[in-house]
């Protein structure tokens, strides 16, 4: 009855603004009027506890490195058909200009950080699983994109830090709010990386070196061949890829011993190379090809105790079309559509005699048998062959240049098929490695956005319906059993957001959405071993609020520009999909109590002069429990634990143009991230001491560039004062690093 009603109230929305926009055109055609004028399952899946150890099934292990088989970074503009330019200052967004960090050695993590609401979580350094949480959602409820198109790996890990600064034009951070024109689930949030296309026959490229033995390089190039200048037609070929590598050797603490020990089995590697080619102007607007081949290799470290042997490495190959083409049969209508398929193979080996005890190589316990050292007598061989496709597609009607009707979609097809080798071939009892099976996923939505009175009120309307099923095969070796049925979801989600400026300096804008995120295949199959079977498991549910007011003004005495914003949010979320790992027998995911978020964030951004710029951002939320939990005993009103909930970021930045030659550039900057403590586990005692310490970490970096910033240098301070920072209990992050880039574009 809820979406029957939902689909009726958002239909009767949507026609009502169609109707608004016909007489909106009507009257500027009558007028004349210029109407010219932008694993775990969320956070809270490891809130009711610890999380899942080190691992009691290797199959567990995050392999959250991204080799990226079928985004827009392996070619040119192959996955723009996702409106990701159609931004419109009523919905719930950061836009992130990345080029001013192009120059830096900074990730995608490192500047999505920065934002208000966002905090990223991160385990060791370079490869090491990164976790976006965005107003207090994190994990599979946070879903990452390149150039609109979903990357995530299904586990929730944000796993694209690979992807070079300098090939990212901007990052778009929704919070709370996932557009309609984005066809994917999930209610925390969007983070949205837009790929920059290369200039005509131009070649960028990059290298930095930094502290732990930390290399990475990008490389960029395109030569057009011009067939038809009267009618702009030309062929443009090129190649993008990069190379990362660290040792991780660094030093860090825990709660599980009393000493400082250094990383020594972390190294990471990976590296991705993607050829493309693009026929512009014949009958499509674009038409791309492209192709990509990466691969990655990592250590396994464990935070408790040494590990020497144990590795993740994989590949990934993958071939992608795109066509795009404007005004197509009628004037006004653009269609956009791309198929990407993908193809590679994970593995996780763990295969040693010996298991480590502590951190001392003199103390260790050694068997005959095959013992494995991340768990003792869990050892891993295991294999998981992945299969992909994915299929976006949008479709624009601009009824005139402030009314646009979009419908877009997304069909995506997974398959995996593991294997645990050690009991294939009799060197195990049982088998480990998750159950094989796939999924079909259709999301479609429909959205209508009107800017009116010049803009000053601007409105998106959006509907969107979500298909999802799930299949699984059983083959009897696994200590669990599974039915023969396969998984049906559906549902339907809706939102609207209102801006209105009623003067220019200010502005006020409001929110709302109803979204799902439904399960995934280990959460409903679960993996055969640690993890049973929930067929009946129902999708998360969110009904999340937003308000805010924004003011800007330029040229104000003593400053040349001022932006200030503030924002409030509140978040019902209900069906929380939980599985603890407390407990060591099997059992299932299932839907527990839901939370209640309120909080508000503060944006300040300052031109002090053309010289001097100063900026500072204040996340507070407080996030509970609607209800009781009897299976745990977590009661009604509890603060829900290992969620950040006050943190800051203040920045300053000195820069100056033609300071020894002409078109030279010099910039120096400060940052500096403030987050106070905050429980690991439920605050059920006084005497309870389980906390993440607060921590103040501060970056200083210089930047040179001449030759209108062909050519630039910069040289990083992170953590220069080496402060104790951790993101997870029991693990603290990398202290004080130096790192050095160089970059030139011809």
């Amino acid at each position: 009855m809820k979406n029957i009603f939902a689909y009726k109230l958002t239909t009767l929305v949507l026609v009502i603004v169609a109707i608004a926009s016909v007489a909106a055109r009507a009257q500027e055609s009558a007028s004349g009027e210029n109407t010219e004028s932008a694993e775990e399952i969320t956070n809270f899946d490891d809130i009711f506890g610890e999380e899942p150890p080190l691992n009691k099934n290797a199959n567990d292990l995050q392999i959250d490195v991204t080799v990226l088989d079928e985004m827009g970074v392996e070619g040119e503009g192959i996955n723009e058909t996702a409106p990701v330019d159609k931004k419109t200052k009523a919905e719930s967004v950061k836009v992130m200009d990345t080029r001013e960090l192009q120059g830096s050695s900074a990730t995608v993590a490192d500047a999505t950080n920065r934002s208000s609401g966002v905090k990223v979580r991160q385990s060791g350094s370079l490869g090491g699983e990164t976790k976006i949480n965005i107003r207090g959602m994190e994990g599979k409820n946070v879903k990452v994109l390149v150039d609109g198109v979903p990357v995530d790996n299904g586990n929730g890990n944000f796993s694209v830090n690979d992807i070079p600064i300098d090939k990212i034009d901007r990052i778009e951070i929704y919070k709370s709010y996932v557009p309609e024109r984005f066809a994917t689930d999930g209610m925390g949030g969007v983070i949205n990386i837009v790929t920059h296309d290369l200039p005509k026959s131009s070649v960028n490229a990059s290298y930095s070196f930094g502290s732990f033995n930390t290399h990475k390089a990008s490389l960029d190039a395109k030569y057009v061949w011009v067939t038809d200048s009267l009618k702009s037609r030309a062929v443009e070929t090129g190649i993008s890829g990069y190379y990362n590598y660290s040792d991780n050797d660094y030093e860090f603490t825990t709660p599980y011993m009393d000493t400082v020990v250094t990383r020594e089995h972390d190294r990471y590697y990976s590296y991705n190379v993607s050829p493309f080619v693009n026929f512009n102007r014949y009958y499509f607007d674009k038409m791309s090809l492209s192709a990509s081949y990466g691969a990655f290799d990592q250590e396994i470290q464990s935070k408790a105790h040494r590990i020497e042997d144990a590795t993740m490495d994989g590949w990934s190959s993958g071939v992608s079309l795109g066509l795009q083409k404007t005004d197509l049969f009628v004037k006004g209508l653009s269609f956009g559509l791309s198929a990407n398929f993908s193809y590679g193979k994970e593995y996780v080996t763990d295969t040693t005699h010996i298991y480590y005890i502590g951190w001392s190589k003199g103390n260790y316990r050694e068997s005959k048998a095959i013992s494995g050292e991340i768990s003792s007598g869990g050892a891993s061989l295991y294999e998981r062959v992945n299969y992909g496709l994915v299929v976006p597609w949008n479709l624009d009607y601009a009824f005139t240049q402030s009314h646009v009707l979009t419908w877009s979609g997304l069909y995506r097809y997974d398959s995996q098929e593991p294997t645990d080798k050690l009991a294939l071939e009799g060197k195990k009892m049982m088998n480990a490695a998750g159950f094989p099976g796939y999924s079909h996923t259709l999301v479609t939505g429909l959205s209508l956005e009107n800017n009116l009175w010049s803009e000053r009120i601007q409105n998106v309307a959006g509907a969107k319906f979500y298909y999802y099923t799930l299949d699984a095969d059983d083959d009897g070796s696994r200590v669990q059993r599974l039915g023969g049925e396969s998984i049906d979801y559906d549902g339907f989600g809706f939102s609207e957001n209102l801006r209105i400026s009623p003067f220019k300096p200010v502005a006020v804008k409001a929110g709302y959405q109803h979204s799902l995120r439904f399960p995934t295949h280990e959460e409903v199959f679960g993996d055969g071993m640690y993890k049973t079977s929930t067929p009946n498991l129902d999708p998360e549910k969110s009904d999340n609020f937003t308000a805010g007011v924004e003011f800007t003004a330029d040229n104000i005495p003593l400053l040349l520009k001022l932006h200030l914003e503030l924002n409030g949010f509140y978040l019902l979320m209900d069906d929380r999909i939980y599985w603890s790992p407390l407990s060591t027998a099997p059992q299932p995911y299932y839907n527990s109590v839901g939370t209640k978020t309120k909080g508000f964030e503060i944006d300040v951004n300052l031109d002090v002069n053309e010289y001097l710029s100063l900026s500072y951002n204040l996340t507070k939320q407080d996030i509970r429990s609607r209800e009781r939990d009897n299976t745990y005993g977590i009661d009604k009103g509890l603060t829900v634990p290992n969620i950040p909930l006050f943190y800051m970021n203040i920045g300053a930045e000195f820069h100056i143009g033609d300071v020894f030659f002409k078109d030279d550039f010099f910039k120096l900057y400060w940052l500096a991230n403030y987050t106070d403590e905050y429980y690991y586990s439920w605050k059920i005692s006084k005497r309870q001491d389980r906390t993440i310490p607060s921590s103040f970490s501060q970056n200083l970096g210089v930047e040179y560039s001449i030759l209108a910033n062909r050519l630039s240098w910069s040289f990083e301070a992170n953590n220069f004062t080496d402060a104790r920072v951790y993101d997870k209990y029991g693990e603290s992050r990398p202290g004080r690093a130096f790192a050095t880039k160089i970059r030139f574009s011809i």
